[in-house]
């Protein structure tokens, strides 16, 4: 038994030196614009590398624009996105307008096909409508699950997956951070990224479809309007916590909710409480919002190429913290 005891010991302190790494890095490196990332909490250990063996197919849409092309969306691209099982970014593309560079990178990722995209913030509500009605009528019957991203989100898709194996998408639910207000029973962060199934796709279809229907097309909050538009058909946010209710999916970047840095306006929107530090986010945490593409890539490092060297670290029980 001792040989276990003392190679379980060693991987503690394993992670344990990862963690003052990333306490150093916190709190003696950091004066720059770069927002230092703390995900010790984010075990490694239980991101998967093969997706492929995740049952549920996932169809990633991906919102970003030009002018983001060669930051926010190549980071992107070139880290969670193609964990999807097929990803598409969501975007207007006037060639007229951009740069050789930014030509050249359309020409490099899967650009969704459509057409009549309108620029801007004000108009994200019909980019996402416009993402979710080409999801439908492409790709409804190749995937289980249909998730609306923006370009500042970094997403753990292996941990999406796990959670949606979970999940039925035949039943009439989505999936997201979920706010108690404007809605009745509420609705998902945009921000956060949201999930539709495929129940929840097709009535979304069909209420567009719909002469009568109120939909909006292209006026409100994108995250609003769209639940708006699913309540219509009695479409409605299920549960996305874990065993320990903590958050899934994060409005923020992991820095303010783990320093517990709430605005206001979240602390009125919520729908469960706001927790900080290690209860802000558990191992099975899906995204975060607002990060930079330094930080997308700092955060793909450290859980997918990262990983503690135990095995040269000498076991010492009084190194590991009693509980």
């Amino acid at each position: 038994m001792l040989p276990s005891i003392n190679k379980k010991r060693s991987i503690s302190i394993g992670i344990l030196v990862l963690f003052i790494i990333l306490i150093i890095i916190i709190y003696i490196g950091a004066p720059t614009t770069i927002y230092p990332i703390d995900i010790q909490n984010i075990q490694v250990n239980n991101v998967k590398n093969h997706t492929e063996q995740l049952s549920p197919r996932v169809l990633c849409l991906i919102l970003t624009t030009p002018k983001n092309f060669l930051s926010r969306a190549i980071a992107v691209n070139e880290t969670w996105g193609p964990r999807c099982d097929r990803y598409f970014f969501v975007t207007e593309s006037d060639t007229q307008t951009m740069t050789p560079e930014q030509i050249n990178f359309t020409r490099q990722v899967p650009i969704a096909p459509i057409q009549n995209i309108t620029p801007g913030y004000d108009h994200l509500t019909q980019k996402s409508t416009l993402a979710f009605l080409f999801a439908y009528e492409k790709y409804f019957n190749d995937f289980d699950w249909f998730i609306k991203a923006d370009d500042d989100v970094y997403l753990i898709v292996d941990n999406l997956k796990s959670f949606l194996s979970q999940q039925d998408t035949s039943k009439p639910e989505t999936f997201g951070y979920n706010f108690k207000v404007i809605v009745p029973q509420g609705y998902h962060s945009g921000g956060a990224s949201y999930v539709l199934g495929r129940e929840s796709l097709r009535r979304f279809y069909q209420a567009h479809k719909d002469p009568t229907s109120t939909c909006s097309k292209d006026t409100g909050h994108e995250d609003v309007e769209i639940a708006k538009c699913l309540r219509s058909k009695g479409v409605y946010p299920g549960k996305s916590l874990d065993k320990q209710n903590r958050e899934l999916f994060h409005p923020l970047s992991f820095n303010d909710h783990f320093r517990g840095n709430f605005p206001d306006w979240l602390k009125q929107y919520a729908e469960n409480p706001l927790q900080a530090r290690y209860e802000c986010c558990g191992d099975q945490t899906i995204s975060f919002h607002y990060v930079t593409p330094e930080e997308l890539y700092f955060m793909d490092f450290l859980l997918y190429r990262a990983r503690p060297a135990s095995s040269t670290v000498k076991s010492n029980s009084s190194m590991i913290p009693a509980k």
